[in-house]
C-alpha cells in the first residue's frame, strides 16, 4: 500500500470515528469525539511531518515541536477508560456485568478510541523518531531508541498534567509561563511512580507492534 493511501485512510477512519462519536454518543460520554479528536492530532502532525526531509527547514522543526506538544494525547485517550465506572457495569456485590447493550456498546467505543489512538500514535512515535535519528544524527540509528523513551517519558508526564491538573497541550502554546509554573509543583515520588507506570506501558505497545511486524513476515 502506498504510503499516501495509508494516510488518508488513517484520516478518513479517524474523521468518520469523530462525527459517530460527536452525533450518538450522549453525556456524560459526550467527551470521547474531543479526546479522540486531540489524540488524532498528532497522528495528523506525524504524518505531515513525513514531508520534510531536511532537518535545516524550518517547517520540520516547527512541526516537530507541535507535535511533541500534542503526542501524549494519543496515550491520553487509554486512561478514559476509567469513566467506564460511571456505567455501574456490575449487578449486584457478586461482580456479575449487566447485559445493558447499551452499556457494552459504550464500552466497545471507549476501548476501539482508546486502542486506535494508543496504536496509531505509538506508530507515529516510531516513525517520527526514525525520522528525527535519519535526519540529526544518521550514523547512530540507535539512538532513536533513546529519542523514543524520552519522549515516552515525556508523554507520561503530560498524561499526569492532563489527568490530574486538568491541562491540555493548547494552555502551553497560549499561556507558557503560566503553563510552567503549574508543572513545578506537581513533582512527588507518587508522581514518578505514574509517569514510570504509563511510559512502560507505552513501552510494552511499543514492543508488541514491533513482535507483531517481525510475526508478520514470518508468515
Amino acid at each position: 500500500m502506498k504510503q499516501s493511501t495509508f494516510c488518508w485512510l488513517i484520516r478518513l477512519y479517524f474523521w468518520s470515528l469523530i462525527i459517530l462519536l460527536a452525533v450518538f454518543v450522549k453525556p456524560p460520554y459526550d467527551f470521547m469525539a474531543f479526546n479522540t479528536f486531540l489524540g488524532y492530532l498528532p497522528i495528523e502532525i506525524g504524518m505531515l511531518l513525513r514531508r520534510f526531509n531536511d532537518c535545516r527547514a524550518l517547517a520540520f522543526w516547527v512541526l516537530l515541536v507541535i507535535w511533541l506538544l500534542f503526542y501524549p494525547n494519543a496515550p491520553y485517550v487509554s486512561t478514559d477508560l476509567f469513566h467506564l465506572s460511571w456505567l455501574h457495569p456490575h449487578t449486584n456485590v457478586t461482580g456479575i456485568l449487566k447485559t445493558d447493550p447499551v452499556m457494552w456498546l459504550i464500552f466497545a467505543m471507549m476501548l476501539v478510541c482508546a486502542l486506535s489512538c494508543l496504536i496509531l500514535g505509538t506508530i507515529s512515535l516510531d516513525h517520527t523518531t526514525r525520522q528525527f535519528t535519519q535526519l540529526t544524527s544518521p550514523h547512530h540509528p540507535r539512538l532513536q531508541y533513546c529519542w523514543l523513551v524520552l519522549f515516552m517519558l515525556t508523554a507520561s508526564t503530560g498524561i499526569y498534567i492532563g489527568r490530574f491538573l486538568r491541562l491540555h497541550s493548547i494552555y502551553l502554546l497560549f499561556t507558557p509561563s503560566w503553563f510552567f509554573k503549574q508543572l513545578w509543583g506537581i513533582w512527588s515520588w507518587p508522581t514518578v511512580e505514574f509517569i514510570l507506570i504509563l511510559t512502560g506501558m507505552q513501552l510494552i505497545v511499543y514492543w508488541l507492534l514491533k513482535l507483531t511486524q517481525q510475526a508478520s513476515k514470518m508468515i
